[in-house]
């Protein structure tokens, strides 16, 4: 800058204060605008309920309301919290808008206006005008925020499981002050119109008997996915209702998944060709439904049935019929409607079609007759080969030839069954309303099979998975399609520790089980042995379905039976091949001594001569089974050795690897390493219980357990050291204190 000039102005040095002789522009751009508080920044972008409330100019109670009716929930802000607001509940600005400018926030202002016209009619002593007014009260609908928050059914469908778990739970609360007889009626009429849908598609996959409740899934096929949908229903206990609890939260929650649940059952039931909701209906002892309009016949809804579920199936079955013969009828109206437009030609089409039909009908016909004497053919040969082996039982080297011809029988018997249709199997008053090839699988487990339900059973859970698995069901009760006596009974279905004594004079056809056999069998999607599952037999464990046993490692004892028992093989089978091969020689010694007693008496040169010989022979065979061990044992010790010198050798690989690791890969390294032996850990915990506990079971030729032995033992050993030490003069046994 040089020396200063004397007279003249000093010149603006860079280090210059800002605000000396700035420009505009320059100095917004080296201090920024000055911005009004709170809007900007993350004081701007999350707003504290207080100030909500304010803005919005609604009580806390309608707050809550309206964000969980919109479904708005508290956001924590990332990082830091606005200023010094830590602790507090911040909403989102765009929540707080989009609630701004709900309609529902006006209902809620014009019912709040109306309730203070209400209690001064009340005040002022003027009731009839009050009771007047009370019918005005505005209405409301969540139909909008249904299909605000769900564009796709199938997101619908994905949120339904708290919906179904909030409302079997309302359906076994008591009705008394906090929660109102008619959320207990909606909540129960909800339940069993899904339970109605579930059991009549054959939806029920999975189901699971827990403390909390009983665990059920169900796959619900919508534009070409299925969507699974699980939920637990309540033991049907009495309910102790806690004070903690908020129920004006849950019935909020409650009145929107009332609204969810209505439009998702609306669209099930219309796939099937069903408008919803249906008629109840009373079911008689005879199984026929008589619909006694929108009026309901459970006790708790002013009728006199047994069961809500029962009522709606029946109602869904009888509207199925009827849809399918409406569809028949107007396709026939529609079919004479185009015939009188056509003419003539109409004629033509309907002579046409009708020569069609008959086609199609005498083909049909043809492929029966053919499989049918298909079968024929493989019964005949079944027993043309059962003779032939029959026949055969002397002649060596027909085995093999007779295997082959067993396959070659079995195989056209077996090809011509499963040509069978299945609606051979199904009855033929069903309406075929399964498309799923799954679901018609399942719903074939318990096909031809009849349930008895004794009246300590619970009915609720057992009830739906029979039903969705294709069985029929009866319980004691006066609305129970199937009465106690009926001899079409298969399964009586019992939970206490012996059968009454008026069981006996029950058919005798029947079996007598426990309710864990129907969920093992609809878990395995396959009917079990019920020899486990006896009346006051202990119970095999119930394993959950949702339990990956592959991704754990351990696969359980009881799920590996089952398995081999889907396989085909027989359980506990013991083979005969040890105990004849021992009898055998013990009578052969005893055999080979009598002989040599003999012998010996009769000439002592023969006998020593067939001792030389016996013993050249025993010499050979047994100089070349110890040659074949020591192959063996060499082979073993090879394999060993390599097995050996291979794992040192991935060992120092590994080793060599993590060394060239970088820090950050080998502490990923060693985090993996310790959750893969952690993993393993907890598996080889669980192989050990199982192994303990298989020895305890185990008993000695006395029929003690090894743990009451192994109690012997050490009651024993104790003795003998109190004994020892006695003799010494003393005492091992402790004085009593006076």
């Amino acid at each position: 800058m040089g020396n200063r000039v004397k007279g003249r102005p000093k010149r603006k040095s860079i280090k210059a204060a800002v605000h000396s002789g700035m420009a505009t522009h320059r100095k917004l751009s080296r201090m920024g605008k000055v911005r009004k508080k709170n809007h900007a920044g993350l004081d701007a972008t999350f707003i504290g309920r207080a100030k909500v409330l304010k803005k919005l100019q609604i009580s806390l109670r309608d707050f809550r309301r309206l964000c969980i009716l919109k479904g708005v929930y508290p956001r924590e802000p990332r990082g830091r919290a606005p200023r010094n607001k830590k602790g507090q509940v911040f909403y989102h600005i765009k929540d707080v808008r989009a609630l701004a400018h709900e309609p529902l926030l006006d209902q809620f202002r014009e019912f709040k206006s109306f309730m203070k016209k209400v209690r001064r009619s009340a005040n002022r002593r003027e009731k009839d005008e009050a009771r007047r007014k009370q019918p005005l009260a505005p209405k409301y609908t969540l139909h909008h925020l249904v299909r605000e928050r769900y564009p796709r059914f199938a997101d619908a469908l994905g949120d339904l499981d708290d919906a179904l778990c909030l409302v079997h739970l309302f359906a076994c609360l008591p009705s008394d002050g906090k929660v109102q007889a008619g959320v207990t009626r909606k909540a129960q009429q909800l339940a069993a119109g899904w339970g109605a849908y579930c059991a009549t598609t054959g939806s029920v996959t999975k189901s699971f008997v827990s403390v909390k409740g009983v665990y059920l899934e169900a796959d619900v096929a919508t534009s070409g996915q299925v969507v699974p949908v699980r939920w637990v229903a309540p033991h049907n206990f009495t309910q102790h209702v806690p004070d903690g609890v908020d129920f004006r939260v849950m019935l909020t929650f409650f009145e929107f998944y009332e609204t969810l649940l209505s439009f998702v059952l609306f669209k099930l039931y219309g796939d099937l060709g069903v408008r919803y909701p249906l008629p109840a209906v009373a079911v008689d002892a005879s199984g026929t439904g008589k619909v006694v309009g929108t009026a309901t016949m459970h006790p708790t809804l002013g009728g006199t049935a047994t069961s809500v579920l029962a009522a709606n199936l029946g109602a869904l079955e009888m509207a199925l019929r009827d849809a399918a013969g409406g569809n028949a009828a107007a396709a026939a109206v529609k079919d004479a409607m185009q015939g009188e437009e056509a003419g003539l030609g109409g004629e033509e089409a309907n002579e046409s079609t009708a020569k069609a039909d008959a086609k199609a009908a005498k083909a049909s016909k043809k492929k029966q007759r053919e499989r049918m004497r298909t079968i024929d053919e493989a019964l005949k040969g079944v027993k043309d080969g059962d003779e032939s082996e029959e026949g055969s039982d002397d002649e060596e080297g027909r085995g093999e030839d007779d295997d082959e011809e067993e396959v070659d029988i079995a195989a056209p018997l077996r090809e011509a069954l499963e040509a069978i249709d299945d609606s051979a199997v199904q009855d033929t008053d069903a309406v075929a309303v399964i498309a799923d090839p799954a679901a018609q699988k399942r719903h074939q487990l318990f096909h031809g099979l009849t349930f008895y339900l004794s009246r300590e059973v619970p009915r609720g859970y057992l009830e739906l998975i029979i039903l969705s698995y294709g069985g029929r069901v009866g319980w004691e009760g006066q609305d129970s399609p199937i009465p106690m006596d009926d001899a079409t009974v298969t399964h009586h279905i019992v939970d206490r520790p012996k059968l009454l004594p008026n069981y006996a004079k029950l058919p005798k056809s029947r079996e007598y089980v426990q309710p864990q056999w129907i969920l093992d069998c609809a878990n395995y999607n396959f009917v079990l042995p019920i020899d486990r599952y006896g009346v006051g037999a202990a119970l095999p464990p119930h394993l959950s379905p949702w339990v990956d046993d592959v991704e754990e490692g351990y696969v359980p004892k009881y799920k590996e039976e089952v398995e081999r028992l889907k396989n085909g093989e027989v359980l506990g089978e013991v083979t005969d091949e040890e105990a004849p091969a021992g009898e055998e020689g013990a009578f052969v010694e005893k055999k080979g001594g009598k002989e040599e007693e003999a012998s010996s008496s009769s000439d002592e040169e023969d006998e020593e001569g067939q001792k030389a010989m016996v013993k050249k022979d025993n010499g050979s065979e047994e100089s070349e089974s110890s040659e074949d061990e020591e192959e063996e044992d060499d082979e073993d010790e090879a394999e060993r050795k390599a097995a050996k010198k291979s794992q040192a050798e991935d060992e120092e690989a590994a080793r060599l690897a993590k060394a060239m690791m970088s820090k950050k890969a080998a502490r990923l390294y060693g985090r993996m390493q310790h959750g893969i032996a952690q993993k393993q850990a907890k598996v080889d915990n669980l192989h050990k219980k199982r192994r303990e506990i298989e020895s305890t079971r185990e008993k000695s030729k006395e029929g003690k357990t090894t743990l009451k032995l192994k109690v012997e033992r050490l009651k024993k050993e104790r003795k003998e050291k109190e004994d020892a030490y006695a003799d010494t003069g003393g005492s091992m046994k402790k004085k009593r204190r006076r």
